[in-house]
């Protein structure tokens, strides 16, 4: 967001009207943004057929397992280190009849319960964000994928609109580790671990926008619900208790920062190195 000086009361107030006196002000016009349908139109665009091997890493309830499932025609293994989440995830699949296709197991990025090679995609959403370690989780990765197979990552960063306290709070209150904010920390320990970055879909605030002009109001809905609970912060933490409030508060902020400017998500298309090297920074 640029800014190169300070505007004078007559030029906010004149420049500024003019604009208003137009039929619709350009900010008014939809820049027509993609939903979040897109991070599944980049695991389509790369390629893979039904015989393909597929592994949700952090898979939560194994939702998204299922969607790669019916995109691809392939088993997927969905793998989750929460005990409750396993258990849904298992209990979703069986009711999707889709227990030959989608195999749940508990485990989790650093240590990934798979034989070396052994899948052709990682799908990687909203994970990594709560990794202490980013490099083992990136290096058993690039482990269990064949030679030339693709992770799909779709991480959240910082941008330098974000502010020292404002990451702090949030990275304690979502249990977020502060380096996965930093992008270009990211990309150097893909690169460390083995990776290619071959491909880089900056989405910004475009799913939030399109949520915004479907009628869902996601992120309009989180703004009401953090103003609620910032004005009503001591009734609501103690009917809510001390850990829901905060999570509930740092998610809704989540997503108006993302809305913002201040969080920028990203869908990264990671390529195994074919010589299957890692070369580890000094």
């Amino acid at each position: 967001m640029s800014r190169t000086k300070n505007l004078s009361v007559d030029e906010m107030y004149g420049d500024w009207q003019a604009t208003k006196e137009h039929p619709q002000s350009e900010y008014e016009r939809s820049l027509n943004p993609r939903s979040s349908s897109s991070l599944f139109d980049t695991v389509a665009s790369l390629g893979l057929t039904n015989t393909a091997r597929v592994l949700d890493i952090g898979a939560r309830d194994a939702r998204y397992s299922i969607t790669l499932h019916q995109l691809l025609g392939c088993k997927v293994v969905a793998v989750e280190p929460v005990v409750q989440n396993v258990e849904e995830a298992r209990r979703l699949v069986k009711e999707s009849g889709l227990v030959d296709w989608i195999e749940v197991r508990q485990g989790s990025i650093q240590q990934v319960p798979a034989e070396d090679g052994s899948f052709d995609l990682v799908f990687c959403r909203d994970v990594l964000s709560h990794v202490a370690d980013l490099r083992a989780a990136l290096q058993d990765s690039c482990r269990v994928l064949a030679m030339d197979g693709r992770m799909v990552v779709y991480q959240t960063f910082g941008t330098d609109q974000l502010e020292p306290g404002e990451t702090t709070r949030i990275c304690a209150d979502l249990a977020v580790e502060p380096s996965s904010l930093d992008r270009d920390h990211f990309e150097r320990e893909a690169k460390n671990c083995g990776f290619a970055i071959e491909a880089v879909d900056v989405i910004g605030s475009e799913w939030r926008e399109a949520w915004e002009e479907d009628g869902t109001h996601r992120t309009s809905i989180q703004l009401l619900h953090a103003a609620r609970l910032i004005r009503a912060e001591p009734q609501l933490r103690l009917a809510m208790g001390e850990v829901p409030y905060r999570v509930e508060l740092a998610n809704a902020m989540w997503g108006i920062y993302q809305m913002i400017g201040k969080l920028e998500p990203r869908i990264y298309t990671l390529r195994r190195a074919s010589d299957g090297k890692t070369v580890l920074a000094q």
